[in-house]
């Protein structure tokens, strides 16, 4: 599954690679590094076509073939088209990496209903949704899933939204024990990334990228979302890795959190 194509059947088929959430930051860099392997790629956003139309203007320039759904996984519906979509295009699905997530700012207290319900809608049920279709289209294959630092050692104001991440952490190693040995799930955890959601910790933060990565990293540095996305490939990669999250933080849970 690692290189450019795989023989099934007896037959050279190309492997292919949902990524949802790819219109921009890590879903991007993910989508473009499968390309970069010659991959099938499933690019999907829920709004902001041209944003989603540049990762895939982007995944054809890297060398993969792409195709983009505009599609909600919050629901069953836009989970089921996405999978659908790259079964009809390219025959099957191979990865899926579950990227869409949304962090919203809110002290505990001050979360209404609708802040709740939407961040556990993109955060956690759609890996559900979009891991319980993908997986009944696989062959065999690998589901890989975004997490976040948030859900291992919490940020104040982002209690749902850690409370989501440490959930589908647990998820992933419990779908490596069901779902194997047919399909391998690992899970990516990031500090704070070089993404528009990054940008707006730090701005909330009232701090530069420069002095938050001196203070709050061991690298003094950030994530870019490509070195997360190299790390997705790693875990699609080597064959023997299932039920891990792997952390992608500069070394950020070893020292001390912003408040």
């Amino acid at each position: 599954m690692a290189g450019r194509c795989i023989l099934y059947s007896g037959c050279l088929y190309m492997p292919t690679a949902i990524v949802t959430g790819s219109g921009r930051g890590i879903g991007r860099a993910v989508a473009v590094r499968f390309a970069r392997e010659g991959w099938n790629v499933v690019v999907n956003a829920k709004r902001g076509r041209e944003e989603a139309e540049e990762t895939l203007r982007l995944v054809k320039e890297a060398g993969g073939v792409g195709v983009l759904v505009m599609a909600d996984v919050a629901t069953r519906e836009g989970c089921k088209s996405v999978v659908q979509l790259a079964v009809d295009k390219f025959g099957g699905v191979d990865v899926l990496v579950n990227n869409a997530g949304l962090g919203l700012y809110s002290p505990f207290l001050d979360a209404d209903d609708k802040l709740i319900d939407k961040q556990l809608e993109v955060t956690l049920r759609s890996v559900i949704y979009c891991s319980q279709e993908a997986a009944r289209a696989m062959r065999e294959g690998v589901i890989i899933n975004i997490a976040s630092i948030a859900g291992i050692r919490p940020f104040i104001g982002l209690s749902i939204y850690s409370a989501a991440k440490a959930a589908v952490m647990n998820l992933t190693k419990a779908l490596a024990v069901e779902l194997a040995p047919r399909i391998r799930v690992n899970a990516v955890a990031p500090g704070v990334v070089k993404t528009r959601m990054g940008d707006s910790l730090l701005q909330l933060l009232g701090m530069s990228e420069e002095e938050f990565a001196k203070r709050y990293t061991l690298l003094g540095r950030l994530v870019a979302p490509e070195d997360v996305a190299e790390v997705v490939w790693m875990l699609v990669k080597i064959p023997t890795i299932t039920g891990q999250v792997v952390v992608v933080d500069s070394g950020g849970l070893l020292k001390a959190g912003p408040p």
